[in-house]
């Protein structure tokens, strides 16, 4: 009896595990919080930085921001999903959010997300002149 040789094991099993189906992207536990406005960067005239928090669960999202009366006001908030984001029909993919906003209705909007420690960056779109809000964690 003859045993394959490992480069024929290898394609075989490459073959294989190229039929595997791509999971769909998974929703970050570290999102799950209340996250405070600290940077704005856009292509925009300048404007002062809003008084506001995101809050996230584990399926929803909400935008606060501060009204002198009677304070803080909800603006936008609704339903979250992971998805795979290309701003600006870029051709690099990267992890990413939908946010389906139930206040405002405001279609369904994509939004590239990275968390790095404490910080979390949402992208709009900025190589396409869209806003790069940063936020600071304030409580998990």
């Amino acid at each position: 009896m003859r045993f394959a040789t490992p480069t024929l094991l290898l394609l075989v099993s490459a073959s294989l595990s190229s039929c595997k189906k791509d999971a769909a992207p998974q929703a970050n536990s570290s999102l799950i919080g209340t996250w405070r406005l600290v940077s704005r960067q856009c292509y925009c005239a300048p404007t002062p930085l809003p008084n506001e928090t995101l809050t996230f669960t584990a399926t929803t999202f909400m935008f606060n921001r501060f009204a002198p009366q009677p304070g803080y006001e909800l603006f936008m908030s609704g339903t979250y999903q992971p998805v795979a984001v290309t701003l600006c029909s870029l051709p690099t993919a990267s992890a990413g959010l939908r946010l389906s906003d139930a206040v405002a209705n405001i279609g369904p909007r994509d939004v590239q997300f990275t968390i790095q420690a404490d910080t979390l960056k949402l992208d709009y779109g900025s190589p396409c002149d869209a806003p790069r809000d940063t936020y600071v964690r304030e409580q998990p």
